[in-house]
């Protein structure tokens, strides 16, 4: 008799979240006759490294990773399938947790009075980071008709802090630190800004 194939949800895992360093074993179970293939894909097509080599599928019913980092985060499916259609996938998502990272890619900023600048921090965070900006060390910054912070998401971890000064006076001079807190640390970036002529 021939039986399409089923995923055991009973036996399968479900989405998970690892420390960045730890090893991840995701597990699929299915049921079918003849009994099905398990392939591990990742959803959004790249290639899955799983420490010791980078390949575009895994056949197994587990699928191992060493060493998990940050670029592990996303959706695997494990796509049963033996012959009988139709073939069936499960979709488990993989979180990876750190601590924030910050990096800033101008360090010095120049900008003349009476125009605006913007000054930018690239943050690397899972979970999700509280961020703010301070000004001279301990000055809270605030969005208001002078200040526009915003923060666009680039993936699953990454996005870009955006402090928009408009019209530079003498006093918004000096350094401006971006901040990042999730619970598993912090980190801050210093900018500084300089009047040009």
């Amino acid at each position: 008799i021939l039986v399409p194939p089923r995923i055991d949800e009973g036996n399968t895992s479900t989405d998970h979240e690892v420390r960045e360093g730890e090893e991840v074993t995701l597990k699929c179970v299915a049921t079918g006759s003849p009994e099905p293939t398990i392939t591990w894909r990742r959803e959004d097509g790249q290639q899955i490294s799983t420490g010791t080599k980078k390949v575009t599928s895994v056949i197994g019913s587990s699928l191992s990773i060493l060493n998990v980092n940050r670029h592990h985060i996303g959706a695997y499916l494990c796509i049963a399938s033996n012959g009988v259609q139709p073939s069936v996938s499960k979709r488990i998502v993989l979180g990876v947790d750190f601590p924030p990272l910050i990096e800033v890619p101008n360090q010095v900023v120049g900008a003349a009075t009476r125009t605006d600048v913007t000054l930018d921090c690239n943050l690397e965070s899972h979970p999700k980071s509280v961020t703010y900006w301070t000004k001279k060390k301990n000055v809270i910054v605030i969005s208001n008709f002078k200040y526009n912070i915003t923060e666009v998401p680039h993936g699953p971890y990454k996005s870009q802090m955006k402090l928009r000064i408009r019209n530079l006076q003498p006093e918004d001079y000096g350094t401006y630190c971006c901040s990042a807190k999730n619970s598993l640390g912090d980190a801050e970036g210093n900018i500084k800004l300089y009047g040009e002529w």
